[in-house]
């Protein structure tokens, strides 16, 4: 399922269907029935899915990390961030266009995001560092920026050439963040 979520080609002109998954899952159509009453079930639990695999790669990287700086740490779980949208386009945009309402609050969702970048912004002040804005409103900054940034990669890079999304987080982490 995640597969086909994932090709862009096949999930621009319509969205799935519950008798594709099935072909996919190698599996009669009825069957699929089974395992999601409706399609709506099959795409919360898509959903959920592509934010669990989010939410590990940040997870990990907040992990190798632990031994770095601060602003290091938290630009690690940035760059983590952006290497999850750059690996998954599809699916990266579809867990932010589809509204939390659709998502649902049964499994991982944008609002654990979240969690991960305020507690990255924590680790900014814990050693000293002082931010220039309280951490609810740098967490929120930050992501808005670097997602943005993303979202512009991924649409309009050959419009407007930004140069290297990696970078961009560099220098935004920099800006937030006065070593003083």
């Amino acid at each position: 399922m995640l597969r086909l979520i994932a090709d862009e080609e096949r999930m621009s002109p319509i969205p799935l269907s519950l008798r594709e998954v099935a072909k996919e899952a190698n599996i009669t159509p009825p069957a699929i029935y089974q395992h999601f009453p409706d399609k709506e079930t099959l795409g919360r639990t898509a959903m959920h899915c592509l934010f669990d695999r989010l939410l590990e790669q940040m997870d990990q990287a907040a992990q190798d990390a632990a031994s770095l700086r601060p602003a290091a740490r938290f630009a690690a779980v940035a760059h983590s961030y952006c290497d999850f949208a750059q690996q998954n386009p599809a699916g990266f945009r579809l867990i932010f266009t589809v509204s939390p309402e659709a998502v649902g609050d049964d499994g991982a969702n944008s609002g654990d995001v979240a969690e991960r970048w305020r507690v990255a912004v924590t680790w900014l002040a814990e050693e000293g560092m002082r931010l220039t804005m309280a951490p609810r409103e740098a967490a929120l900054s930050l992501w808005s920026a670097v997602h943005g940034r993303l979202m512009l990669d991924l649409s309009v890079r050959d419009v407007w050439p930004q140069g290297g999304v990696h970078e961009f987080i560099d220098d935004l982490t920099r800006s937030v963040v006065d070593v003083g």
